[in-house]
């Protein structure tokens, strides 16, 4: 396998030649200096991936020609992490972890004691978030893209939550995850097609909060005995998911 993987907004079935431009040309022509001649991995999120050959490198596009596409890939689960909002660089360290985990989305939650957000304008920070998922994805060969979404409060989550399984950690008690991961599935069942994890904030839920979201229908599962970080246990409760029920 190649080392370097790139990304391109779509890749047509039947595709022969494909033209990176913008961002990803100048990261492959600049920054992983990619020559003609040499092969390299295009993938669009969507699930579709495919090995091209480098034809020519200009100042404003690359040239590719399509070797093989390989047919799109879906998750059996897909793990949506809803995360309250901590401080800057922990949150974009748990988005780009939670990318190369697979995660297919990202939700930031605003919560009673959630990090504030900061004033920069909330385009500018998506973009700066969807970046990061993007180069994640491009790291570990990721044939899917995650979908970052903008802030959003927990009353507004609690309203739309979007999927069959939803699952919070909780200090006050729940469910081992482990057990929930590893109980007996009827064959007909499976694993559930799309959960929805919510990590509270620095501080932890309020009793308010928590009396919500468990009205709401999420059941509460914990971790262990240990106290984790906010950024752990995201990272560690969608680990453990993403084993149990996709890998």
């Amino acid at each position: 396998m190649t080392a370097n993987q790139f990304y391109v907004p779509l890749i047509a079935e039947g595709a022969e030649r494909i033209v990176l431009q913008g961002e990803e040309h100048r990261h492959l022509a600049r920054a992983a200096r990619v020559r003609p001649g040499e092969e390299i991995w295009l993938f669009d999120g969507r699930g579709r991936r495919c090995h091209a050959r480098v034809e020519k490198v200009t100042g404003d596009r690359t040239d590719v020609l399509v070797l093989g596409t390989e047919e799109p890939e879906d998750l059996r689960t897909k793990i949506a992490l809803a995360a309250c909002l901590v401080e800057s660089k922990k949150l974009e360290t748990i988005l780009e972890k939670a990318a190369e985990l697979g995660c297919s989305d990202f939700i930031p939650v605003i919560s009673v004691r959630s990090l504030r957000a900061s004033g920069e304008r909330t385009d500018r920070k998506l973009e700066r978030w969807r970046r990061i998922a993007r180069e994640a994805a491009k790291q570990c060969k990721s044939r899917l893209l995650t979908e970052v979404h903008p802030p959003r409060s927990l009353k507004e989550l609690l309203r739309d939550p979007g999927a069959e399984r939803r699952l919070f950690l909780s200090e006050h008690g729940g469910r081992p995850l482990k057990d929930i991961l590893t109980a007996p599935v009827p064959k007909a069942e499976g694993a559930p097609a799309r959960v929805l994890l919510l990590v509270g904030p620095k501080g932890g839920w309020t009793a308010g909060e928590e009396r919500d979201i468990r009205q709401a229908g999420f059941e509460a599962v914990s971790l262990g005995r240990r106290i984790l970080r906010a950024e752990t246990a995201a990272l560690a409760g969608t680990a453990m998911i993403a084993l149990f029920w996709n890998e």
